[in-house]
């Protein structure tokens, strides 16, 4: 989230200024898409007959369905703000919790799914990690500070479950 001057030096101010509504939005999204993207992987295992990663996928749909609860709770009655695909501060074309559906295919073997799986939550944590390094919103800081930590842990998770493969 660094700021490239036209000098070509790349500047060491802070750089986010996103506001905490846009931070829960952004989790907000990243959470739902990631349901959305485990549950489509659980069924893809369980089709193959892989039932053991299909549930892991399923608990792993359920994690960040609660997730998407305990933000929305947070978000309550504020109304958040409205941004087209463009306005997301994503570094590529989808979330970064959310794996890209080229890559996504009904021959995947387990550890190619997990694998996939670990990219997506690595990335989630790095983008609130760029969030608590950039912002200058203390708040916002906090806030991505506790998400990316609740990522960090799903990264431990899938590391563990990748291993049991």
């Amino acid at each position: 989230m660094q700021e490239q001057s036209t000098t070509g030096i790349v500047s060491e101010i802070p750089t986010c200024k996103m506001s905490l509504e846009e931070l829960l939005l952004h989790a907000l999204v990243m959470e739902r898409e990631a349901v959305q993207r485990y549950t489509q992987l659980a069924k893809m295992m369980e089709q193959t007959g892989n039932k053991k990663v299909a549930k892991i996928f399923a608990k792993m749909s359920e994690i960040e369905a609660k997730h998407a609860q305990q933000i929305e709770d947070q978000i309550g009655d504020q109304p958040l703000p409205f941004l087209i695909p463009s306005e997301y501060r994503w570094r590529g074309p989808e979330s970064p919790e959310n794996a890209d559906s080229d890559r996504l295919f009904h021959l995947m073997t387990p550890r190619q799914a997990m694998s996939l799986a670990l990219e997506c939550e690595r990335r989630a944590h790095d983008f609130f990690a760029d969030v608590v390094d950039d912002c200058t919103d203390e708040r916002v800081r906090e806030m991505a500070a506790e998400i990316a930590a609740e990522e960090e842990q799903h990264v431990a998770c899938v590391k563990e479950w990748l291993a049991d493969l």
